[in-house]
């Protein structure tokens, strides 16, 4: 009853409820349209690596983008940038679904593709640097553990939206990702909360922006692998139900149970009442998610490989929460947003280059050889945290001193 105690304290101030239900149904989109562009352009030109370029021209476009958007989020409020890009996403998916239509090349659609990537509102930077100014201390880290298992909720209802769209056309499930893109961004923007929120005075100049911070930056590193692993992941799950003679719609339910771990695991990280600060967490949360990548590898079928996902997932919500925990508090001030931009965009660019090799890897050597690619993102990710630990170590606890006299 504890648990659940802390999570409401967090939802207490006037407007976080309603800020945090519009930031959520804004991101349902990140949940869907993944699959929904590996779906239609599938469909419209028989190849996957076709469906993987198209993917990752957006994850790409959206990991560039992202930073910038929030930068002036940061300089300028929220508000306006929200307003823009939660017009234009809708036309931006709408564009992309009638050039599939036509019959456009590949390259159209991947321009298209980058269109979509380049409107994405700021919805997880804005809502995360949010948290900051409605709660404060331990209550921190129990809004960001509410906020990962929300976000991974979106990855749950996500694909099982696509694919039941899916059982329709593929066009109304991307139809569907900008519809719910814009109505999440606008209603943020009317939230008073987020309209209350000005630029910080004491915002530094610099270009580098969150990156002059060397704990930023380590955090980043490991999220580039870790969001790697989930590109090959998704594509390999969309590959293994068809080789096993299963329907697409299949692809969407596998990709939710590997969420829905996700949400598990978050629901006990954040009932947890941990002494030791996240530099120390973080390290060991970012091994145990590298190690957990290689279990897709083991499946013989659906029902196994939904098992292992399951078993896998349940170590991502525990970093994400880990991860936004240091990357607010270790981001110059005035800077916030971005930082939680950034994070979203090593995630966004790993996806596009393990979605883009995955692709490649499904149609020449079939689905088993996107696992074995994830097994390879999770060693990477395990040599990135080391090469980090120090940087996580010392510049965190430095500024936090008593966090470090606690452990």
């Amino acid at each position: 009853m504890g648990v659940f105690r802390k999570y409401a304290d967090v939802l207490s101030p006037p407007g976080a409820a309603t800020a945090l239900a519009m930031s959520v149904l804004g991101r349902l989109a990140l949940g869907m349209t993944g699959l929904a562009l590996l779906l239609l352009v599938r469909k419209a030109t028989g190849s996957y690596a076709d469906a993987g370029f198209v993917s990752a021209a957006y994850a790409i476009s959206f990991a560039l983008a992202a930073p910038y958007r929030a930068r002036t989020a940061d300089r300028i409020g929220p508000t306006s940038v929200l307003r823009l890009t939660g017009l234009c996403q809708p036309v931006a998916f709408g564009l992309l679904v009638l050039l599939a239509d036509l019959g456009a090349p590949t390259l159209l659609m991947a321009l298209s593709a980058v269109l979509i990537g380049f409107t994405v509102p700021p919805l997880g930077a804005v809502m995360r640097a949010l948290w900051g100014e409605l709660v404060e201390g331990r209550r921190l880290a129990t809004a960001y553990s509410l906020e990962s298992v929300v976000v991974e909720l979106c990855f749950v209802l996500g694909p099982l939206l696509v694919g039941a769209l899916a059982l329709l056309a593929p066009e109304v499930g991307v139809l569907a990702c900008g519809i719910v893109s814009g109505v999440g961004a606008l209603g943020l923007a009317l939230n008073s909360r987020v309209r209350q929120v000005v630029p910080h005075g004491a915002r530094p100049t610099s270009l580098a922006g969150p990156l002059v911070s060397p704990v930023v930056r380590a955090c980043l590193l490991n999220v580039l692998w870790i969001g790697t692993g989930f590109g090959t992941i998704e594509v390999g799950v969309l590959a293994f139900v068809e080789e096993h003679g299963q329907s697409r719609s299949t692809a969407g339910v596998v990709l939710a149970v590997w969420s829905f771990g996700s949400i598990l695991g978050g629901l006990v990280y954040g009932g947890l009442h941990l002494s030791s600060p996240a530099a120390r967490q973080l390290p060991v949360l970012v091994t145990v998610t590298g190690l957990a990548a290689a279990l897709p590898v083991l499946s013989p079928g659906v029902l196994v490989l939904g098992a292992l996902l399951v078993v896998a997932g349940t170590t991502i919500a525990p970093f994400s929460a880990c991860n936004s925990v240091l990357l607010g508090a270790s981001a110059p001030p005035g800077t916030v947003t971005e930082a939680f931009a950034w994070n979203g965009s090593m995630i966004f660019g790993g996806a596009a280059m393990g979605t883009a090799v995955a692709g490649v890897l499904v149609d020449a050597y079939g689905a088993r050889a996107a696992f074995l690619a994830t097994v390879v993102t999770g060693v990477l990710t395990i040599g990135s945290s080391a090469l980090g630990l120090r940087a996580m170590r010392s510049g965190y606890l430095e500024g936090h001193p008593q966090e470090s006299a606690s452990t």
